[in-house]
């Protein structure tokens, strides 16, 4: 009885441990994304000769490129991924007066969607990722850039 004992003890330690399925991890939105689409209040937005770019850091830095002038804006942003739909903030440089931009956000894939209010300061943070006709929300679609 012992020793059955025995070998079943170390069968049961020397078994690999099952593992429990780890939620899968949202996606970063740290990288470069490049625009594709943009909209706002309903209507379609051009997209600027040469494109345009952001770029989140993983310190909490945003950059703008926009055109082929390859103006550089800076600020920062913070994201709370806990809400539903996550929401992002958009802060200008400390130098600036603009005020802070508030938005959702999602990702889906290679694929960065952004919906904020581009109106007035204390705004409502837009609650779906829409443009309807008369709103001041921006709708933008943004592809990740492969390294």
């Amino acid at each position: 009885m012992y020793s059955s004992l025995l070998v079943g003890l170390a069968l049961s330690v020397g078994a690999p441990a099952i593992k429990e399925k780890e939620p899968a991890k949202p996606a970063s939105i740290v990288g470069e994304w490049t625009g594709e689409k943009a909209t706002m209040g309903g209507m379609d937005l051009p997209v600027p000769a040469g494109g345009i770019a952001m770029t989140f850091t993983e310190d909490g830095k945003l950059i703008i490129r926009e055109g082929k002038r390859d103006t550089k804006e800076s600020g920062s942003y913070k994201l709370d991924a806990k809400k539903d739909p996550a929401e992002i903030d958009l802060m200008p440089p400390a130098d600036k007066k603009d005020p802070t931009i508030a938005g959702i956000y999602k990702i889906d894939g290679d694929t960065l969607t952004l919906a904020f209010t581009r109106g007035a300061p204390g705004d409502p943070r837009p609650t779906k990722f829409e443009s309807p006709a008369g709103s001041a929300v921006m709708l933008m679609t943004l592809k990740r850039e492969k390294k």
